[in-house]
């Protein structure tokens, strides 16, 4: 990626949770197994995560796996939590892994910006590579790189996006029902403590 300009992918949506309410699904690292793997489409989930107990805080570490759309090969992921500042922003940076011989690794910068609006919040969403090495084709070559950038990667991460805002809004309204946001299952069969 030398002399070339980090890839984004941008979103922004409103939830109809409280800011603190998305922030805390978010530090609650083993709920992303559910809005991004349970709730993901088969060809671009979280298939397991390993974390330490509670809720994250900048320095936390967590590592997962996950498949990549029309690939055999899947992701192995370590992750560090770089920005922990509820009900704000959370931030992680990602070294990625695909494949074992000749693998693609990757940098990722993952950036969640929340603040209050009138129904809840408004959460802006960014994915950016901040390096590559190896890259698989449709990201070597420059033309499949740039529609992948603008077409497939916000397509597949914005679904695990709208899931997190989905599944904020789901226990946000079962705690103002019943006063337990538990209410909501959060089944996570692949997740190990650490």
């Amino acid at each position: 990626m030398k002399g070339q300009q980090p890839h984004t992918a941008l979103m922004s949506l409103a939830c109809k949770a409280k800011p603190e309410d998305v922030y805390d699904l978010l530090a609650d690292l083993k709920t992303h197994l559910v809005w991004g793997g349970a709730r993901q489409s088969s060809d671009f989930r979280l298939l397991s995560l390993e974390a330490p107990p509670g809720p994250a805080t900048v320095g936390t570490t967590f590592s997962s796996t996950g498949t990549i759309p029309m690939s055999v090969r899947r992701w192995k992921d370590r992750s560090t939590v770089t920005a922990a500042d509820r009900p704000r922003t959370f931030e992680f940076i990602t070294e990625a892994r695909a494949g074992d011989r000749n693998a693609m690794t990757a940098r990722y910068r993952h950036r969640y910006e929340i603040s209050s609006d009138p129904a809840g919040s408004r959460v802006s969403y960014s994915l950016t590579e901040l390096a590559i090495a190896h890259p698989m084709l449709r990201m070597a070559l420059v033309g499949m790189r740039q529609m992948t950038w603008r077409v497939a990667i916000p397509m597949f991460a914005g679904r695990g996006f709208r899931n997190l805002l989905t599944l904020a809004a789901e226990r946000s309204a079962a705690t103002a029902t019943t006063g337990h946001p538990s209410q909501v299952a959060v089944h996570t069969p692949h997740t190990k403590e650490i």
